[in-house]
């Protein structure tokens, strides 16, 4: 009896050093295109003329102060200011973005009946997915569910924050989307300042692993808001 065969000869074709080196030089190029874009892509401006604006309140004044031009230009029905706790060790003594951006805005004339403060508690959960789920929380405390907005945020961060917001309010809610424009930040040369350069790092990496990793806990649930189970309740 003849033992069957258990390899075969086949022939490999490989590059040659000509070939190599242009592959290389193509996936040179390739990452440099990526690399240099990075800043653009993460860098999304698409609003869509909604009745209300979200505001990120932990943005810097120069922000804030563009926010509040905004806002006034495009006639917002209203101003929605989220951010929670600017955390320490001493959370009890924390004070707040969303609060500190409305007594902010205040002083630089915006009235007091155009705009409501949402103030997300510290939390476990991924901060701007909660604050997401606190504005829809509110708009269902003030007996209504939300058709659509617009969130106001720094350049690299609307990316992640459009999905996030899109994720905690539904498919059925429109999100647009609105850039700052920062005088120390360009998207488009990112590169050129340590401190740009470090917010895309980690924008970036927060957006693959928003993309790759984030699982939220069903709307409403105990691990949507707070980013663990809860103490003896395996659901």
């Amino acid at each position: 009896m003849k033992f069957p065969a258990l390899f075969r000869r086949r022939s490999l074709v490989l590059p040659t050093l000509a070939g190599w080196l242009l592959i290389l030089l193509v996936l040179g190029l390739v990452a440099v295109f990526v690399f240099r874009n990075i800043g653009l892509y993460l860098t999304v401006n698409e609003p869509i003329g909604a009745d209300y604006l979200v505001i990120e309140a932990w943005m810097s004044k120069e922000e804030l102060d563009q926010a509040q031009r905004y806002f006034d230009d495009k006639g917002y029905r209203l101003a929605i200011l989220v951010g929670g706790p600017i955390s320490n060790d001493f959370h009890e003594m924390d004070s707040n973005f969303a609060q500190r951006a409305g007594d902010y805005l205040r002083l630089k004339g915006m009235p007091a009946g155009k705009m409501v403060v949402v103030e997300p508690p510290h939390s476990a959960q991924n901060r701007t997915f909660l604050n997401a789920v606190y504005v829809r929380d509110w708009f269902l405390e003030q007996g209504g569910e939300v058709a659509n907005i617009d969130v106001f945020t720094s350049p690299v961060h609307t990316r992640r924050s459009r999905e996030l917001y899109q994720v905690a309010l539904g498919e059925s809610v429109e999100v647009g989307i609105v850039a700052s424009n920062p005088s120390d930040f360009d998207p488009a040369h990112w590169w050129r300042s340590s401190g740009s350069g470090k917010g895309v790092a980690v924008e970036f990496s927060a957006w693959l692993l928003v993309k790759c990793c984030f699982r939220p806990g069903d709307p409403g649930s105990y691990f949507e808001r707070w980013g663990i189970e809860k103490k003896g309740d395996g659901s």
